[in-house]
């Protein structure tokens, strides 16, 4: 099993009997897609790509994507939600044409024994992120100070902000005279997502103090309750995921992937938790969601009543209730 980043790996010569590369992402899809994965294909020099999903999907396609072609074009095989397992199945057979490559993307922790498998660490570390700005800010990055880049980095890794959050700020202060960290600050304390992201790290953190200040931010730029609630679900019910079944990288309940940025966060505050404690908040939440959808309660103060209960620990399991993910839906 040989290990290497992604910068060392796109720019050094590829035996010509590799076929398999496990690609190890600890960046968002959106960055994967649009930065990464297009320097693959060019590495190998095709825009011929196959998608597969699951094992189903694999199934379908195998026979004749494995048949040898006459005048073969090189493929992409992407496997993208497939079992570790349903891969390292793939890794195992004896023939497989020249013309494929085969790219397993992985977010969570590997399980199974990968010998004779490059794996290709994906991570947009600070140089990346100068980089990637220097190319989609074109002129207007000329005038950004190394100062300003750090902290938008600090706060792109930390919110999971977007090309269009990075260029809001970008554009709106490009008129400023000499721009600081400060402004960068000052930006992005007054996004909702910033403040959505705040607001669920202090109760995770179990920190009312910032929770309240966060929840009353929220409040003055009219965030929706029925998806601050949803929001506040999700993320106890992928805490509970974690302590109850060990899954990181996927929502059970929902069906899809979980971000890398998300994987950090869950797994950090999960440990000031026990299952039965997220059980209970959740039951307390389920409530509020009811009450809100039945009566004309104050969101305000059930919010902040819900707040509270964050800091008192409850070792006992709610009696109506049971200690399993299926358990924590219906918000």
């Amino acid at each position: 099993m040989e290990k290497t980043t992604f910068q060392k790996w796109i720019t050094s010569d590829i035996p010509n009997n590799q076929y398999f590369f496990l690609i190890s992402l600890n960046i968002s899809r959106h960055f994967w897609e649009q930065y990464y994965f297009p320097q693959i294909k060019t590495k190998f020099k095709t825009n011929i790509v196959y998608r597969v999903e699951n094992e189903k999907t694999w199934k379908e396609m195998e026979a004749e994507r494995m048949l040898p072609k006459l005048f073969p074009e090189k493929e992409i095989i992407l496997l993208d939600g497939i079992s570790e397992k349903g891969a390292l199945e793939i890794t195992q057979k004896k023939s497989i044409p020249d013309n494929l490559i085969f790219l397993f993307l992985n977010e969570g922790e590997l399980t199974k024994p990968w010998t004779n498998v490059t794996i290709i660490h994906v991570g947009f570390g600070e140089k990346e992120f100068y980089q990637w700005i220097g190319k989609t800010a074109g002129e207007k990055f000329s005038g950004l100070p190394a100062a300003v880049i750090k902290s938008l980095y600090k706060y792109w890794r930390e919110y999971n902000l977007s090309e269009e959050d990075i260029m809001g700020f970008i554009r709106q202060t490009e008129l400023l005279p000499k721009r600081t960290p400060l402004d960068v600050e000052l930006f992005y304390e007054k996004s909702e997502k910033t403040l959505l992201f705040r607001f669920l790290d202090a109760l995770s953190d179990r920190d009312t103090q910032l929770a309240t200040k966060y929840f009353c931010s929220l409040q003055k730029i009219n965030y929706p309750s029925s998806l601050l609630v949803s929001m506040i679900a999700r993320r106890f019910r992928l805490m509970a995921q974690v302590l109850i079944t060990g899954v990181e990288n996927q929502d059970l309940w929902k069906k899809n992937r979980v971000s890398p940025f998300e994987i950090r966060k869950i797994k950090t505050y999960s440990k000031k938790f026990s299952p039965s404690e997220i059980t209970n908040l959740f039951y307390a939440l389920r409530h509020m969601d009811r009450l809100l959808k039945t009566t004309n309660s104050d969101f305000s103060i059930l919010m902040l009543d819900f707040i509270d209960q964050i800091s008192v620990r409850t070792p006992t399991l709610h009696p109506q209730l049971k200690q399993s993910v299926s358990s924590l839906n219906g918000i």
